[in-house]
């Protein structure tokens, strides 16, 4: 007989009078949106901090090497002992930054070019699934230097696969550096590309290391490294042991050091925010102990039956037990499908509609994460709840006479 508790529960919690009459419906539907809300929010919020993480990881680096000084060095010796400190590198690619003034059909912008390795930068950054048009390989012959544009800035500057565009350069006089001097070059756009961040796509121009040397005539100077590891989440660990390694004339930073203060937010929002949403399941928790003791109230009449045949106190709550996390279970499982189907409509809905701010929040685009520890949590959180609401309704059944239960028929 007690191995037949669970489904005494489940046909007195599923019966036709149960599920369509009183409050049971709104009960189940209370949990529905709250699982909803919390797998919805959780999976923006975890997409947020992961899109943000490979954008910068894809474009910047797991880690950057920048020389403090302007005196040119043997970056391979640089390597070198980068590559002896921590064995698990398993790329470098020079790199330089300058700024620069982009003029195009009676426009100007302020833009930001990065120079790069072009036969090393495809093993240490991955802009192949960034390309919007064209293409990324800047190893194409061609007499005029090739440049991959961030989408923003292209569209701003009205730029296309295969436009020719100036810039222009200050550069310090070399007897009076007081003054400048204007240097203009020219680029051939060869890619449109989606960098992530917003303020990348804005101003972030790519291109050969020696045609951004040459333009803004630094010799053979570079600004740095960008350095790729085995794993990304090994980075942090690696930027502080190389810092103390190559000591003060290098400055070393990893993928996260840029967005610390987003990252730090997200952190600490994640659990405030899964906790006020939770408040929605909580709500719904009161409908499912009022739903419980209406039930309770319409099976005077059984309870009484399972007593006289048998069935002590302790049985019969664990028949209500069992009801109030049959109702949590069936409540997960459509409150998961709904919340991934309004994170998938959300995904979908973004780009078409301009639904994330690039402006505020740094990124246009988020690629949505269900995280296997979010939806741990939403389960026992959920299941914890419903556990708790059915202990004052079954302890109310569980405490029913079968004399009062026969004569209140």
């Amino acid at each position: 007989m007690k191995s037949s508790l669970p489904w005494l529960s489940w046909r007195l919690l599923f019966s036709r009078k149960t599920m369509f009459g009183g409050s049971a419906p709104l009960a189940l539907l209370g949990l529905v949106l709250g699982v909803a809300a919390l797998v919805a929010s959780m999976a923006v919020m975890s997409g947020f901090e992961n899109t943000l993480k490979t954008a910068m990881a894809e474009v910047s680096g797991h880690a950057q090497v920048v020389k403090r000084s302007r005196f040119p060095d043997d970056w391979k010796e640089l390597e070198e002992r980068i590559r002896k400190a921590e064995p698990t590198l398993v790329n470098t690619s020079r790199f330089v930054f300058i700024e620069a003034v982009l003029a195009n059909k009676g426009q100007i912008s302020g833009v930001l070019i990065q120079g790069v390795d072009t036969q090393r930068v495809n093993e240490v950054l991955n802009f192949k699934r960034r390309v919007l048009s064209g293409t990324d390989d800047l190893n194409v012959a061609s007499d005029v230097p090739l440049a991959l544009v961030g989408k923003n800035l292209a569209k701003k500057m009205n730029l296309n696969v295969g436009d020719t565009f100036r810039v222009v350069v200050p550069v310090a006089d070399s007897v009076d550096p007081s003054k400048f001097q204007r240097r203009v070059g020219a680029f051939k756009v060869q890619g449109i590309l989606d960098l992530g961040k917003h303020d990348w796509n804005e101003r972030f121009i790519l291109s050969d290391l020696k045609a951004t040397q040459d333009l803004a005539d630094i010799g053979d100077r570079y600004s740095g490294l960008l350095l790729k590891f085995q794993d990304v989440d090994h980075a942090r660990d690696a930027a502080f042991n190389l810092s103390a390694v190559l000591g003060s004339p290098y400055w070393v930073r990893d993928w996260r050091d840029a967005n610390e203060n987003l990252f730090e937010a997200i952190n600490v929002e994640r659990p405030g925010i899964f906790f006020v949403v939770l408040v929605i399941t909580i709500v719904a928790a009161f409908n499912v102990s009022a739903t419980l003791f209406v039930n309770v109230v319409r099976r005077f009449k059984d309870i009484a039956i399972l007593k006289t045949v048998g069935l002590s106190q302790k049985d019969i709550m664990k028949i209500f037990v069992c009801q109030g996390l049959f109702m949590g279970l069936v409540g997960i499982v459509l409150g998961f499908a709904l919340g991934v189907g309004i994170a998938y409509l959300f995904e979908f809905m973004q780009g078409r509609l301009s639904l994330i701010s690039g402006e505020v929040y740094r990124l246009e685009n988020i690629e949505l994460q269900i995280r296997f520890v979010d939806g741990v949590a939403i389960c026992v959180a959920t299941l914890v709840i419903c556990l708790i609401a059915t202990i004052a309704p079954a302890r109310r059944g569980a405490k029913l006479e079968p004399v009062e239960g026969l004569r209140s028929e």
